[in-house]
């Protein structure tokens, strides 16, 4: 059996590094940040049979890309994963809600305070490896020591709790409305089920039978079982056992839940009953389904589903820098090879008696010497050579120089993790090492190489392991999604400034070969490096990633970029003609034509290797930006349009200068880059001197709220700019007085964050902030409850944006005349049956609706992922400088496409050469199965 071990990504503008191993019969991947689904596209990997999912840190930086991929998985037929971190990662994975009824998902937590043992248990085991977690803290033994001993025993439920419910309507003795859910009522499948009981420990079955129950007020253990039986409803396959957990008595186990199927009227709303006696949810196992399918299964959810999870509680000493864990891999032994000639020299007869020596068995078998019959033993060593010492694989996450100490003193402290690594040279190296380090992965802070102890401790796993280092100081960064940058390389020789080359550097800002003493084998941890350790092969660049990359060979100068004469010619006449009507003076205006456009995501649903998920990025000069929908990796998006640094106007200007995040509704592919860009706000330096406005439905401020505890986003910032809340309902455009109390546009809960008139005030604010006249929102008809918005500016410019719709009269009404109008447009016209049970848009109905509002500029997005590069929107249309359009101007969107509304008319002159573009260059062996372009004639929209 070979085995393996590869880098899916690394330290990057819009990646973290990714570790994959790899057997025949399995894979198991070591943090998946945001990008990690779009990478495996990328490099046309698979993510096949992966079994687990291993975690650092519990932070979005490491874990943002789980929500995604978990769905890609799902529909990947993998119907079993484990996912194994630190402390924190179940309360993440439960914030989530992410629902999949196909997938067994067990997810584990590593605690940060481990009592010593010689030899660790495994965090994880198979037949194919053994893992072992290393918390690395950022303290010394005697801060650690000092937590440890104060531990207490925490009480289950919040002492003050009664007193913080006196003055709620829960504290009237009533049960808490469960709040109506912003994601689609699901109705119960009526068709043959498998049922599964989901057991509640007695403690967490008491409290949630209480009438004033609140999952907040939850403490220590009984927290945790909520958190995990929010993760069983969230992956009904999933059955948790975990160590320690009482059980329902027996009598009462067996018996069917007595909870209803949730009341869903044509308000939507919806409540849940108590848990029944039997102390189990039955949950349904059916097969998969299509995550949007109104008709997936859901069995009654667990009592507070849609309220507040209690906050995680660790401890450790409060510190700047967060904890991590490294990991040890342990590949399997091999047993050495069976030496034929030496067996049949000591005569051993052929068949099952020589597999017993090769199963390690000594053998006594008789013989003939001459007359005589002799019994003779063999061992298995004089027939079978030595087994192979098993690969190992070490992980290491060292965010910050203050690590280090505690990193050493794991390893010189316990005999186990010795094994491995040994400070004296002479038995790092020596030849009966009872196991192989072969490769060394290593995920650095700032300052962590150069750190003398650390480079002493690299070399302490002996000559022949070879190290990767991952470090934004000693990397380069060049652009991970190729085949985009590779087109937008091309179109930029049509228009430099709309076709903005995404940022990149080749060179790090440290050569890591010039930092002295280091192990001889380091090198910095590159995308796509493959190391096999079965047979043994050192790292090298996988040739398939090689062949894809079209861009770096152009970029670095071993290679030319070529156009045809065709396409050459075609931006020639785009460019005359621009020329002619600018020279004319026949350029429309009309107000806001400074303002920016940036279209960082423009794919729905899913990513591809040509379109990230939904985000359009807004600057209005002079006031700030805006950030309409941000789907994952949208920070990373960012950051290559504007540049880390060097820019003169970078990311983290555009950054300081964000006044407003609109999320339209709570799919997933529309706000889980969220809580990135609130991470990364708080490492401005100095801190922003302005508020940075969350405009959406309670569900996503609920899910900021419940990251909050365990990774600071800025939202008890006491300064007043950090992240301040508005409720979409409070600014809609219909709104009078108050939110609507009943149906599916009710807001749910009833918070104190939720409060109308604070979220009313907050929207004046944010309005003055951006020189807006008014921001409304819209209902549009969607799978969920999804809101629209419109943005008047006191200049005289508007923008509307549609979220995800099905063609909409309220958002017709509500963004008439509008100067721009971005519109979703996931479906070619001839899908319009699909777009209907979707709720989405075809690109002809998306067009109908901008004509039908008047709209200046319409702007399509949300493309479906199976147009990769073109959608199909009529691109032969041949403007000329005396007949063009200035209303109504059509304009395709695309990743990284920088406008201004003054220069969207430009568009239309451009098309024919970007389809022509696409066509060049186009290579239909890469697609992996997804449909060819299809280009149509837009004239008939």
């Amino acid at each position: 059996m070979t085995w393996s071990t590869s880098v899916l990504t690394t330290a990057s503008s819009d990646t973290e590094p990714s570790i994959i191993i790899t057997f025949d019969n399995a894979k198991y991947i070591f943090n998946t940040s945001e990008n990690t689904t779009r990478s495996f596209l990328q490099s046309g990997r698979t993510w096949r049979k992966t079994r687990a999912l291993f975690y650092t840190q519990a932070r979005v930086e490491k874990t943002g890309g789980i929500p995604g991929l978990v769905m890609t998985f799902a529909d990947a037929t993998i119907s079993d994963l484990q996912v194994i971190g630190p402390q924190g990662l179940n309360h993440i994975l439960a914030s989530m809600r992410v629902a999949r009824d196909s997938m067994k998902v067990r997810p584990s937590e590593i605690p940060w305070l481990c009592p010593p043992a010689s030899t660790p248990t495994p965090c994880y085991s198979d037949e194919n490896l053994q893992v072992y977690a290393i918390p690395v803290l950022p303290f010394s033994k005697s801060d650690i020591a000092f937590a440890a001993d104060n531990v207490t025993e925490t009480p289950l439920v919040d002492p003050s709790s009664p007193a913080e419910a006196a003055d709620t309507p829960e504290g009237s003795g009533k049960r808490k409305r469960e709040a109506s859910p912003d994601t689609a009522h699901k109705r119960l499948n009526t068709g043959e089920q498998q049922r599964r009981k989901v057991q509640i420990p007695p403690a967490l079955y008491r409290e949630m039978g209480k009438p004033d129950f609140r999952p907040e007020r939850l403490k220590g253990s009984v927290a945790d079982d909520y958190r995990r039986l929010i993760i069983q409803h969230m992956f009904p396959a999933t059955n948790l056992n975990v160590p320690g957990e009482s059980k329902a008595p027996k009598s009462q186990q067996g018996k069917k839940a007595k909870g209803k199927v949730p009341n869903q009227g044509p308000s939507g709303n919806t409540r849940n009953r108590a848990p029944s006696p039997s102390r189990s949810f039955a949950t349904d196992t059916k097969g998969d389904q299509d995550p949007d399918d109104y008709k997936r299964s859901r069995s009654p959810l667990a009592e507070g589903f849609r309220l507040q999870l209690p906050d995680p509680s660790f401890t450790l000493p409060p510190s700047k820098n967060p904890p991590a864990v490294s990991y040890i891999v342990v590949g399997p032994q091999y047993r050495g090879k069976f030496n034929a000639e030496k067996a049949n020299e000591l005569r051993i007869p052929k068949g099952n008696i020589r597999a017993q020596l090769a199963r390690g068995e000594t053998i006594t078998f008789e013989l003939k010497v001459g007359d005589e019959t002799i019994q003779r033993t063999v061992k298995p060593e004089e027939v079978v050579a030595k087994p192979e010492e098993p690969g190992a694989i070490v992980i290491l996450d060292v965010p910050s120089k203050e690590h280090v100490p505690n990193l050493l003193a794991s390893f010189r402290d316990t005999d186990f993790y010795r094994k491995f690594w040994s400070e004296d040279p002479a038995e790092a190296d020596a030849q009966d090492r009872e196991y192989n380090t072969r490769v060394v992965y290593h995920m650095l802070g700032d300052g962590v190489l150069e750190d003398e102890r650390y480079k002493a401790f690299m070399k302490g796993f002996g000559s022949l392991a070879h190290h990767m280092i991952a470090s934004r100081e000693h990397c380069p960064d060049p652009i991970t999604f190729t085949s985009a940058a590779y087109q937008q390389l091309r179109l930029n020789n049509l228009d430099a400034k709309m076709f903005n080359i995404p940022k990149y550097s080749l060179t790090p800002k440290k050569d890591i070969s010039t930092i002295p003493n280091l192990p001889q084998s380091s090198q910095p941890m590159a995308s796509h490096l493959t190391t096999v350790l079965r047979p043994w092969s050192p790292p090298a660049a996988d040739p398939e990633v090689v062949k894809r990359d079209k861009l770096h060979p152009i970029i670095a100068g071993s290679a030319s970029l070529t156009l045809s004469s065709s396409l050459q010619e075609s931006f020639k006449v785009a460019q005359s003609q621009l020329e002619e009507i600018i020279k004319a003076n026949k350029a429309p205006t009309s107000p806001g034509d400074d303002v920016g456009i940036v279209t960082l995501g423009t794919g729905g649903s899913l990513p591809s290797k040509y379109r990230n998920v939904l985000s359009t990025f807004l600057r209005i000069p002079g006031y700030g930006n805006i950030l309409l929908d941000v789907g994952e990796g949208t920070w990373g998006q960012m950051a290559r349009n504007f540049g880390l640094e060097g820019s003169e106007y970078n990311v983290w200007h555009a950054l300081r200068d964000l006044r407003c995040i609109f999320v339209s509704h709570m799919h997933a592919d529309h706000h889980i880059g969220l809580a990135h860009i609130l991470s990364k706000r708080r490492l401005l330096d100095p801190p922003p001197t302005q508020p940075l406005y969350v405009v959406s439905l309670r569900g996503i401020h609920l899910y900021l709220r419940e990251l909050q505890a365990v990774q600071d986003l800025g939202l008890n910032d006491p300064s007043g700019n950090g992240v301040v809340p508005i409720l979409s309902e409070s600014v809609h455009y219909k709104s009078s007085n108050g939110y609507v109390s009943q149906g599916l546009w009710q807001v749910g809960g009833d918070e104190p964050w939720l409060d109308y008139q604070t979220s009313v005030e907050n929207a004046l604010k944010m309005c003055e902030s951006l020189g807006l006249n008014s921001i409304k929102t819209v209902d549009v008809y969607h799978r969920c409850r999804c809101y629209g918005v419109v943005l008047q500016h006191r200049d005289g410019w508007s923008v509307a944006f549609s979220g995800d719709t099905a063609p909409s009269t309220s958002l017709r009404r509500a963004g008439a005349n509008t100067t721009v109008l971005i519109h979703e447009a996931t479906m070619a016209d001839e899908e319009a049956d699909l777009a209907k049970q979707k709720a989405h848009t075809t690109i002809g109905q998306a067009i109908a609706e901008g004509k039908a509002m008047n709209a200046r500029n319409i702007l399509l997005t949300h493309f479906s992922a199976r147009y990769p590069k073109m959608p199909p929107y009529l691109a032969n249309r041949r403007p000329t400088s005396e007949a063009f359009d200035t209303k109504n101007v059509i304009v395709p969107a695309f990743d990284h496409l920088n406008l201004t509304i003054g220069d969207m008319w430009k568009m239309q002159f451009y098309l024919y050469a970007i389809n022509q573009n696409f066509y060049d260059s186009y290579d239909q062996s890469e697609e992996d199965g997804l449909d060819t372009v299809v280009v149509e004639n837009v004239s008939r929209a």
